[in-house]
């Protein structure tokens, strides 16, 4: 099943370019701020801060990920109900720095908050003052 066979609409060119232009500015925080940031996909593993842009009318600008190394991002012990202590560091690390990265996207005027699906991901909105 499809986003759109259950209702859910990309944006269009105009907007999808205006959320392409926010993520840029995201980044472009993050990294005066002295965080390694990037624009791309949650799917890519390096470490640091991920922004990708959201394709879609309803939800937000863009996201921000956070990956620890991938030593301890894909450390997920399937053994343990609670994923282990390395998995439990990275939930912890990136809890921290999520804070860190809200305070600084805050100050630098952008909309942000946790996403209520992942908890790993915050959420940019395109409210941003130009």
């Amino acid at each position: 099943m499809t986003p759109e066979d259950l209702g859910i609409k990309h944006v269009t060119a105009e907007v999808a370019e205006a959320r392409s232009r926010l993520a840029g500015q995201v980044c472009d925080e993050l990294r005066k701020a002295g965080l390694p940031a990037c624009l791309g996909t949650i799917d890519d593993p390096s470490p640091g801060a991920k922004i990708d842009v959201e394709p879609f009318e309803d939800g937000p600008a863009a996201s921000v990920y956070w990956n620890c190394d991938p030593s301890v991002h894909g450390a997920f012990d399937t053994s343990r109900p609670d994923g282990g202590p390395a998995f439990q560091y990275f939930v912890q690390a990136a809890d921290h720095v999520q804070t860190a990265v809200i305070g600084i996207l805050s100050s630098a005027g952008f909309t942000v908050d946790r996403n209520d699906q992942d908890p790993l991901i915050l959420s940019i909105w395109p409210d941003r003052p130009a």
